[in-house]
C-alpha cells in the first residue's frame, strides 16, 4: 500500500513538471493545444488552430455551437432562415454534416454528387451541354463556397456580342446545342424578319456581317438587294417577285388594279399592252374602255352590272347590284313576272327588244296584300323574309333582354292570341285579328302569382327568364333580414321554406312559405341544452361549425381557477352529460352549471380531515 502511494505521488510530480516546462516555453499554448486537440483543422479553418481559438467554435463546457458557426457563415445562416437550398431543413446541428479535426485535407462538405438534384435544390438545372458538369462541382464552384456562383450565362461564358443583344442569352442559345452550332439551330421565326422561300438557304454571315445581329435594316427589299430596274417599277418588289425565287416567270395580274379572270385570262398581253406597261397605264375602270357598248347607252351603269368575264353572251343578271336583290322565293321568278313592259316581250325583233327595267316600286305592298291591315306598318321585311312568308322566327329589337331565355322559345301565338278572323273583301286574303303592339310586359300579365302575395310584384328581383321554369339561379339571402353564412349557405331552400296550406296575403291557399318565418336558432334547431342557457345560441355557436372548438370563460371570478394544469383541461373534464331534471324538463344533456369546489371533480384523499379548502396546500 505504501509503495503504490509513492508511485502515484511520483506521477503527479512528473505531470506537474511537464506542465510547467511546456508553459515556460514560447510555444506553450500551441504545444498544449496539440496535446489536447482531437486532430488538425481543415485548411479552411487553419487560422483557428491553437488553444486560444477553441472558444471561437466551442461553447465553454459544450460541444460545437451552431450559433457560433453561423456567426462566421452568414450566407448559410440566411439560407437556413429562408429555408432554401440544401440547408432548408437544417435544425441547427452543424456538426451532423460538417465534422472537423479530421486533418488538414478533411472534407467539410461531404455529399453524394451523383444523387444531388441540382435543379430541385438550386433552381438551376444541369441539362443539355451542362449535364456533364454534374460530375464535378469544382468546374463551376471555384471558391470555398457554393453560394457565390451566379446563374447568369455571362458569369461563365464570354459574351461575344458585347452586350448588344442583352443579358438573356437563352433567347437565342439553348443548353441543348453547342454555341458554335446555334446558327443552324436558331429559330428565325422568333426574330422580326421571317425567313421564307429562298431566304431559308442563305448563310447567316451573308446578312449578319461581323456578328451584327441587331439593327439590320429589312423594311425594304433594296436594303439587301440591288434594284436592277433602277426604280422604274417602284419600291414594292413583291408586286412581281416572291421569296420562292428571284426570277420572274409571269406577272401576277391579281396584284395590279385589274385582275385577269374568266375569258380575260386567255387574252395575250400584247392585245392590251400596246406599249410597255410601265410607260403607259391602261384604263381598266369601265368595260367600255375596251368593249363596244351594244346597248347604245341605254344603261348608265357599267356593263359588269349585267355581264361578267365568263361569257358576254347570255350572262345572268345579278339583281343584287340593283336596289332590290332577288332572294328566296323571288329568286326563281322570271324577269317578266315583275318587268311587264310590252317592249320586253321575247317575240319582238332583237334590234327592238328593249325592256324598261326602271321605275318599279320595291315595297312589299306593291305586289302583296297587307293582311295586318296597316297595324305593323309598311315594312313587311321586319317580320317576313323572301325565303318563306310564314314567320318562323322573329327577334324583338325593342327589348332584347325581355325576349331572351325561356321567352325566346315561345311561339308568337303564346302572347299574340288571335281572335276570330275577319274578312274585308271576298277577293282578298283573310285579315288577321291579332294584337301586336302595346302588349303589357309585367310578369303578372301572363304568369300566376305562385307566392300568393308574399313577395312584391317585381318578380325579376329573384327570378330570371334564363333559368328553366323561371327557377331562382342564385338568390342572395344577404338582401333579406337573415343573411346565410357558414353551414346555412349550403342548406337547401326547402329545409326552411316548406310548402304549406294556410292563410297568405292574397288569401287561403297552398304555397311555399317565405314571409313570417322566425329567425331564432331554436325555431329550426333543437335545444340540446334543455333550457340551461339563454336563447342566444350565437353567443357560443357559429354557423361555420356548430361544434365549439374553443371557449373562453368570461366570468372573472373563474380567473383563479384556470391556471396551471386546469388550462389543459377539456370541456368534458368538468361538463359531463347527465340524465336529470333541467329547466326545460327532464332529459339527458351536458350539465353546464357545476360546483367550483375541488372535491366536485377531485377525490378528497384526506377524507375531510384537512377541510374543504384544498387550495391551502395544493396548486393546479
Amino acid at each position: 500500500m505504501r509503495g503504490s502511494g509513492s508511485c502515484a505521488r511520483l506521477l503527479r510530480i512528473v505531470a506537474a513538471g511537464l506542465f510547467i516546462w511546456i508553459a515556460s516555453t514560447g510555444t506553450a499554448h500551441a504545444q498544449l493545444g496539440s496535446l489536447l486537440s482531437p486532430g488538425r483543422l481543415a485548411k479552411a479553418h487553419a487560422n483557428l488552430e491553437g488553444l486560444s481559438n477553441c472558444q471561437q467554435c466551442h461553447e465553454q463546457g459544450q460541444k460545437v455551437s451552431a450559433t457560433k458557426c453561423l456567426t462566421c457563415h452568414k450566407p448559410v445562416a440566411e439560407r437556413i432562415r429562408l429555408k432554401k437550398g440544401v440547408h432548408k431543413d437544417v435544425q441547427g446541428n452543424c456538426i451532423a454534416c460538417h465534422a472537423e479535426h479530421a486533418g488538414v485535407d478533411g472534407e467539410l462538405r461531404p455529399f453524394d454528387q451523383k444523387s444531388f438534384d441540382h435543379a430541385k435544390v438550386t433552381g438551376f438545372a444541369l441539362d443539355g451541354k451542362h449535364a456533364n458538369l454534374a460530375a464535378g462541382c469544382a468546374a463551376c464552384h471555384q471558391g470555398p463556397s457554393f453560394l457565390t456562383a451566379r446563374a447568369e450565362c455571362a458569369s461563365c461564358h464570354q459574351d461575344v456580342h458585347k452586350p448588344s443583344l442583352g443579358a438573356k442569352c437563352d433567347t437565342c442559345h439553348s443548353t441543348r446545342t453547342a454555341f458554335k452550332g446555334v446558327g443552324t439551330a436558331f429559330d428565325h421565326t422568333r426574330a422580326a424578319f421571317q425567313l421564307q422561300g429562298a431566304h431559308q438557304t442563305v448563310a447567316c454571315e451573308k446578312c449578319h456581317v461581323n456578328r451584327t445581329f441587331k439593327g439590320i435594316a429589312f423594311a425594304s427589299c433594296t436594303n439587301c438587294h440591288a434594284d436592277r430596274h433602277r426604280g422604274s417599277f417602284g419600291a414594292t418588289c413583291t408586286t412581281c417577285h416572291t421569296n420562292e425565287s428571284w426570277r420572274t416567270k409571269r406577272v401576277d395580274h391579281a396584284k395590279t388594279d385589274f385582275a385577269l379572270v374568266g375569258l380575260h385570262q386567255k387574252v395575250d398581253c400584247a392585245a392590251c399592252h400596246k406599249q410597255p406597261p410601265m410607260r403607259v397605264a391602261l384604263r381598266a375602270d369601265t368595260c367600255a374602255a375596251c368593249h363596244v357598248d351594244v346597248h347604245r347607252g341605254t344603261f348608265k351603269q357599267d356593263c359588269k352590272a349585267c355581264h361578267n368575264e365568263n361569257g358576254f353572251g347570255k350572262a345572268p343578271f345579278d339583281h343584287a347590284q340593283t336596289r332590290f336583290a332577288l332572294t328566296g322565293k323571288h329568286e326563281a321568278l322570271t324577269c317578266e313576272k315583275c318587268h311587264t313592259s310590252p317592249a320586253a316581250q321575247p317575240t319582238a325583233p332583237a334590234a327592238k327588244r328593249v325592256a324598261d327595267f326602271r321605275g318599279l316600286s320595291t315595297t312589299c305592298v306593291s305586289c302583296h296584300t297587307d293582311v295586318h291591315q296597316g297595324q305593323l306598318g309598311a315594312s313587311c321585311e321586319t317580320c317576313h323574309t323572301s325565303a318563306s312568308f310564314r314567320v318562323s322566327s322573329f327577334t324583338h329589337k325593342s327589348d332584347p333582354s325581355f325576349f331572351a331565355g325561356q321567352h325566346a322559345s315561345l311561339t308568337c301565338e303564346k302572347c299574340h292570341v288571335p281572335s276570330a278572323p275577319r274578312a274585308t273583301r271576298t277577293d282578298l286574303p283573310v285579315a288577321l285579328n291579332v294584337r301586336y303592339r302595346d302588349l303589357p310586359k309585367a310578369c303578372a300579365s301572363c304568369h300566376e302569382d305562385a307566392h300568393l302575395g308574399q313577395e312584391p310584384a317585381t318578380c325579376e328581383t329573384c327570378h330570371t327568364i334564363t333559368s328553366p321554369k323561371f327557377a331562382v339561379p342564385g338568390f342572395s339571402h344577404a338582401r333579406t333580414s337573415f343573411a346565410l353564412t357558414g353551414k346555412h349557405e349550403t342548406a337547401a331552400c326547402a329545409v326552411c321554406h316548406k310548402r304549406e296550406t294556410g292563410q297568405f296575403p292574397k288569401g287561403p291557399g297552398t304555397a311555399i312559405r317565405f314571409s313570417g318565418l322566425a329567425h331564432e336558432c331554436r325555431s329550426c334547431h333543437q335545444d340540446v341544452h334543455l333550457g340551461q342557457l339563454s336563447g342566444a345560441c350565437e353567443t357560443c355557436h357559429a354557423t361555420s361549425s356548430f361544434t365549439i372548438d374553443h371557449y373562453t370563460h368570461k366570468d372573472r371570478t373563474l380567473s383563479s381557477l384556470f391556471v396551471g394544469r386546469h388550462l389543459k383541461a377539456t370541456c368534458q373534464d368538468c361538463h359531463k352529460a347527465a340524465t336529470t331534471n333541467f329547466p326545460a324538463g327532464r332529459g339527458t344533456a351536458v350539465r353546464f352549471k357545476v360546483e367550483r369546489t375541488c372535491v366536485s371533480c377531485h377525490t378528497d384523499i384526506h377524507k375531510g380531515a384537512l377541510g374543504p379548502n384544498c387550495a391551502t396546500c395544493h396548486r393546479p
